[in-house]
């Protein structure tokens, strides 16, 4: 079992996980460079947290809606221990825990790629982190880099997002950061369930047109997008923050 670390993040605040390093990158993408402001959210939303890592998004979250209530998705053993010791640790109120992956459709067992040295990287789908090693192997040793795309192999269920979704029950925003598998996780809702959310934003890494295809499913649905650079990641690594909301439920809050 992976042994988690308890660090410091700010003061005051303290986080367990099982990498030091990209937990303070996370926090500093998250509280430094904003990558998620702008949300506004009624007091009581309902939020799912898709690729919860560690609880980072979630604590951002609940500090702002001290009474948002969240839903959060992680399948990664260490990871999701993290998450759910840092939830017990801040008294986070009305954060369940749920340990799967989403995807397109339900699977007992799926394939994953736990790497060790980059937790937040983990994925279904290594080959995607080739152009990320390509571009960080001319900023440092290509050995070193590739040491951090090293993956044990996990088996973890997949669920899809339509069987976490309620009739008549207003979901607030979806925020899904998932390593190559956002599209799985859009195609995992039912289309008479759209009408349920209200806003999403998702990290998307532009490879074979898949930015386009976000877009495109998106709007299709009714929302209006808008993508900025993702902060901190080379831009190079093509990958952007996605927002999506409805134009009749933005301005409500």
């Amino acid at each position: 079992m992976t042994d988690l670390l308890d660090i410091p993040l700010d003061e005051g605040l303290d986080f367990w996980t099982p990498h030091a390093d990209e937990a303070r990158w996370q926090y500093e993408e998250i509280f430094d460079q904003g990558c998620y402001d702008g949300i506004r959210l009624r007091p009581d939303a309902l939020v799912l947290d898709v690729g919860a890592n560690i609880g980072l998004f979630t604590y951002f979250l609940k500090r702002d809606h001290p009474a948002a209530r969240v839903r959060a998705f992680e399948p990664m053993p260490a990871p999701v221990r993290a998450l759910r010791r840092n939830v017990a640790r801040h008294g986070l109120r009305d954060v369940v825990v749920e340990e799967c992956a989403l995807g397109g459709e339900d699977q007992d067992e799926v394939l994953f790629h736990y790497y060790p040295l980059a937790p937040g990287n983990s994925t279904r789908y290594p080959a995607d982190k080739e152009l990320q090693i390509a571009v960080l192997s001319r900023l440092g040793a290509e050995e070193h880099v590739r040491s951090h795309y090293v993956g044990e192999p996990v088996r973890v269920p997949v669920r899809r997002l339509s069987s976490f979704l309620t009739a008549g029950e207003r979901v607030d925003l979806v925020k899904v950061d998932v390593e190559g598998a956002e599209l799985d996780v859009l195609r995992g809702v039912d289309p008479g369930q759209w009408a349920l959310i209200d806003r999403l934003v998702l990290e998307v890494q532009d490879l074979d047109g898949r930015l386009a295809e976000v877009d495109a499913l998106l709007r299709a649905r009714g929302f209006e997008v808008a993508a900025r650079p993702s902060p901190l990641i080379p831009e190079e690594i093509r990958t952007f923050v996605v927002h999506a909301t409805r134009p009749d439920r933005a301005r409500r809050g």
